[in-house]
C-alpha cells in the first residue's frame, strides 16, 4: 500500500492576502512532491469548490479534496458541480461529505433533523450523488423522504467519478457502502486500530474496499525538545494564558513546562491538547518520520496534514521527511483506494 499526502490549505487571515497566498501554498506542495491538497469548507473558509477551480489553473497534478458539508447544495447540484471540475481539473477531484453532526454547519444551514434523521437522509443523499456522478448511468427518477426528482443527470459527461472521503462518524454501513476513503480521527494506534478493522469488515460484507485517511497538525523540529517548546508555544497562543513565565533559556522551567504540555499526549508524539481540533504530531524529525511509519502500519494511505506557516513547512516535509519515508521504503502516491 503507497502513501499519499495531502496539505490542507490554511484560512486566509483577512481579505488583503487573496486568493495570492494559497497559490503560493498550492505551488508550494506541487514543488515539494506532496500528493495533494485538502480544502476544507465551513466557518472562516470561502466556498471550497470555488477555490478549487481558482487552483485548478496553477496547479498541473495535485489531487483537490475538495470538501463541501451536504447542506450548502442539493446532491443534484452537487453533481453537476462535481463533474464540471472534475473536467476542468483533467481527473484531479477528490470529495470530502464532512459529518456536519461535528460543527455548526447543519443549524447555520437551517437543519435541525437528529441524529437517525441526518442518517437516513445523508443515505438518500449518497444514493443520489453515487448514481449521478456514474458514468452511462440512466436518468434517475428519486422519491424519497429528504428528495425528490425526476430525469435527474440528463446533463451528465461520460468522465470518472471523483473518489469520495467520508467521516468516520457517519454510521459504518454508509461508509461501506459509498466511501473510497474513510477519514478517521487521529488516535491511540491501539484504538485506531480497532476502527479500521471494523470499518474494513463492514465495507468487505458490501464486497468493497476502503481506504483510511487521517488528519494531523505537526509540529517538527530539528531535535524534539524544540519541537515541544514550539508545542508549548502553540497551546498559550490557543488559550491565551502563558504556561510559564520565564524565559525559555531557564533548565528548570523547560522540564516543568515540557510536563505540563506532554501531559496531552495520547501516544508518543501524538499530541491532543484541544479535543475539537485534529491532533499533532509533535516531535524530532525522526521521531514524526516513525510515528508516520507506524500509522501507514497499520493501514492509514492518506495523510491530511497541516502546519504553520504552511509554506515553509510544507518545504521542510518535502525535504526532510518524503525522503526518510521513501528510504524505510514506503512508495510515496495516492492510494489504490482513492
Amino acid at each position: 500500500m503507497s502513501l499519499s499526502i495531502s496539505w490542507k490549505l490554511p484560512a486566509i487571515p483577512n481579505a488583503s492576502s487573496g486568493v495570492g497566498a494559497w497559490i503560493q501554498v498550492a505551488q508550494a506542495a506541487e514543488y515539494a512532491g506532496l500528493d495533494g491538497l485538502f480544502i476544507p469548507s465551513g466557518p472562516g473558509y470561502p466556498e471550497s469548490f470555488t477555490v478549487a477551480a481558482a487552483l485548478c489553473a496553477h496547479t498541473s497534478r495535485l489531487k483537490l479534496t475538495t470538501s463541501l458539508s451536504t447542506e450548502v447544495m442539493l446532491p443534484a447540484a452537487l453533481a453537476a458541480a462535481a463533474q464540471s471540475l472534475q473536467s476542468i481539473s483533467h481527473g484531479r477531484l477528490r470529495l470530502h461529505l464532512p459529518d456536519s453532526e461535528q460543527n455548526s454547519v447543519r443549524r447555520t444551514f437551517g437543519e435541525l433533523l437528529n441524529r437517525d434523521q441526518r442518517n437516513e437522509r445523508i443515505g438518500e443523499y449518497l444514493h443520489i450523488l453515487s448514481h449521478l456522478l456514474r458514468p452511462n448511468s440512466e436518468p434517475l427518477d428519486f422519491s424519497g423522504r429528504y428528495f425528490q426528482l425526476e430525469n435527474a443527470g440528463l446533463a451528465r459527461r461520460d468522465i470518472a467519478p471523483p473518489p469520495l472521503l467520508l467521516d468516520d462518524t457517519l454510521s459504518p454501513q454508509l461508509i461501506a457502502s459509498h466511501a473510497g476513503q474513510c477519514l478517521l480521527q487521529a488516535d491511540h494506534p491501539q484504538r485506531l486500530s480497532a476502527n479500521l478493522q471494523r470499518l474494513g469488515d463492514a465495507a468487505v460484507q458490501q464486497s468493497r474496499s476502503l481506504g483510511f485517511a487521517t488528519r494531523l497538525g505537526l509540529i517538527v523540529r530539528d531535535d524534539a525538545e524544540q519541537a515541544w517548546l514550539e508545542a508549548s508555544a502553540w497551546l498559550e497562543r490557543q488559550s491565551g494564558c502563558p504556561l510559564a513565565t520565564a524565559g525559555y533559556g531557564d533548565a528548570r522551567v523547560i522540564g516543568l513546562t515540557a510536563n505540563a504540555v506532554r501531559r496531552f499526549e495520547l501516544y508518543p508524539n501524538i499530541w491532543q491538547p484541544v479535543a475539537s481540533l485534529p491532533a499533532l504530531l509533535v516531535g524530532s524529525i525522526d521521531q514524526v518520520v516513525a510515528r508516520l511509519e507506524e500509522l501507514h502500519a497499520l493501514g492509514i494511505g492518506h495523510l491530511l496534514l497541516e502546519s504553520w506557516p504552511s509554506v515553509h513547512e510544507i518545504l521542510r516535509l518535502g525535504e526532510q521527511v518524503l525522503p526518510r519515508l521513501q528510504a524505510r521504503g514506503i512508495e510515496m502516491g495516492e492510494s489504490t483506494a482513492c
